[in-house]
């Protein structure tokens, strides 16, 4: 039988795949025909998979000196945090702002982060000295997964048991500046901050939390819950508007 020599290199193709191991044959067809390791690429479990969106979060807070809505009939600041008289400092923790939860098998072996704070904030001196304005913003995501329900599991960060989850924090803004009595100032802050290891990888659950390596696989072939949180700390403040938008990606 005569074959084209298109044919001819697609049946070459195919029996290049087939004879790959599953794991890098499902990733770039035709490149390798080993495993890749972490010293060849530095993730061997994502590389050549392609991305996948996964779903988006976004949390909101204002801090204000009077989180009063501005009419009676207005609804109530739920998110607002009010905010110590000057020069004092305000910390601020606002925890589950916003949940999604992905299907088992989602993503492989990483959830990257696409984070994008978008934040007013005005600053005033209305003291009789010099005095610091800060303004320091810490989205953090808490994690919910089955596998980490082990009792036996011991997150080795904070040397408790995982309970069914953990906490990644993932700093979008961090200002300090000496402001003169009377001044003031304003900045809008927006800006992306996107995945290099990933807010969760394979490699992060075992080589930072220790789990095991069929632990780490079988967290991304259980539904996983995310969370969005939203702590800081601000001084000289006098408003602020906050919201942080985080896309996640898998492979």
């Amino acid at each position: 039988m005569i074959r084209s020599p298109l044919a001819l290199a697609a049946l070459a193709a195919a029996l290049l795949a087939a004879a790959l191991p599953a794991r890098a044959a499902d990733r770039l067809p035709g490149v390798l025909a080993t495993e890749l390791t972490d010293a060849d690429v530095g993730d061997a479990a994502s590389f050549g998979r392609n991305a996948r969106w996964l779903g988006l979060l976004s949390g909101f807070i204002e801090l204000d000196t009077d989180c009063s809505p501005a009419t009676p009939t207005d609804p109530p600041r739920t998110n607002c945090v009010v905010l110590n008289p000057a020069p004092a400092t305000t910390s601020f923790d606002r925890p589950d702002l916003a949940k999604i939860t992905l299907p088992g098998k989602s993503t492989n072996s990483l959830l990257c982060h696409w984070q994008t704070p978008v934040a007013n904030v005005f600053w005033s001196n209305e003291t009789a000295a010099n005095s610091n304005a800060r303004f320091v913003l810490r989205p953090y995501y808490v994690i919910e997964n089955e596998v980490l329900a082990d009792p036996t599991l011991v997150n080795p960060l904070t040397g408790l048991p995982f309970a069914g989850r953990f906490e990644q924090s993932l700093i979008a803004v961090n200002e300090l500046q000496t402001m003169a009595p009377g001044f003031s100032a304003s900045r809008l802050y927006t800006y992306s901050r996107v995945c290099i290891g990933g807010a969760i990888s394979r490699s992060f659950l075992v080589d930072s939390l220790g789990l095991s390596e069929d632990q780490a696989k079988q967290f991304f072939r259980k539904p996983t819950t995310i969370r969005i949180g939203l702590r800081g700390n601000a001084q000289l403040v006098q408003f602020a508007s906050i919201n942080v938008g985080t896309r996640f990606l898998g492979d």
